[in-house]
């Protein structure tokens, strides 16, 4: 029986003990954020790329607290809110495989380390196409297929040829549908919860 495991594990080319500690990987890591912070420090921070970074960190929540209708404020946050947790969650993910890096960081210690793009000019446009036109679903559906357009066929190519941002193994066209995919299943979300919400 033992002896038929053991083919099975080597047939299957899978580890039969574990060969890296949790120390290993704490020092692994270690070395990386001392190595993030050093470059970070000689690369990214006061440069004009960073200040940009600081600006669209800084300005696009002011422009969305001046424009936001107060009436409905709850409903378009909590759109936000699901649209940027669902981005953040996969940017970390595209980052943690490499699929793409961003070489100009607003701080070392942000994760995901885009952050100012996910808020800036992803998920606040995104909140305000919802305020505008998250009333109707034809219109809602043209509205955030032309954003995740934008953001994808405009914005992430301006962002690569600032040298802020950089696909490995990722194309534009890849990012549209994602953009679009998102929009619509928070609207749903967000149209089922005031749904129950009227009933109770």
């Amino acid at each position: 029986m033992v002896n038929s495991l053991f083919l099975i594990f080597d047939f299957l080319n899978l580890p039969i003990l574990y060969t890296v500690s949790l120390d290993e990987v704490i020092e692994v890591e270690k070395k990386y954020f001392e190595t993030l912070r050093e470059y970070w420090r000689d690369h990214n921070y006061l440069t004009f790329d960073w200040w940009l970074l600081v600006l669209l960190s800084i300005l696009s929540p002011i422009v969305w607290w001046k424009t936001v209708d107060t009436k409905r404020i709850t409903e378009i946050t909590a759109f936000g809110l699901f649209y940027g947790v669902t981005a953040i969650i996969l940017d970390s993910i595209g980052s943690s495989m490499l699929v793409w890096v961003y070489p100009v960081r607003l701080t070392p210690y942000l994760y995901p380390q885009y952050y100012p793009y996910d808020v800036g000019v992803v998920i606040v446009p995104f909140m305000y196409v919802y305020q505008r036109w998250g009333n109707s679903i034809k219109s809602f559906l043209i509205a955030t297929g032309l954003l995740s357009a934008f953001l994808a066929f405009v914005a992430e190519p301006i962002m690569e040829w600032l040298g802020i941002y950089k696909e490995l193994k990722w194309e534009n066209i890849y990012s549209f549908p994602i953009y679009w995919l998102i929009g619509l299943i928070c609207w749903v979300i967000i149209k089922r919860f005031k749904k129950l919400e009227s009933k109770s």
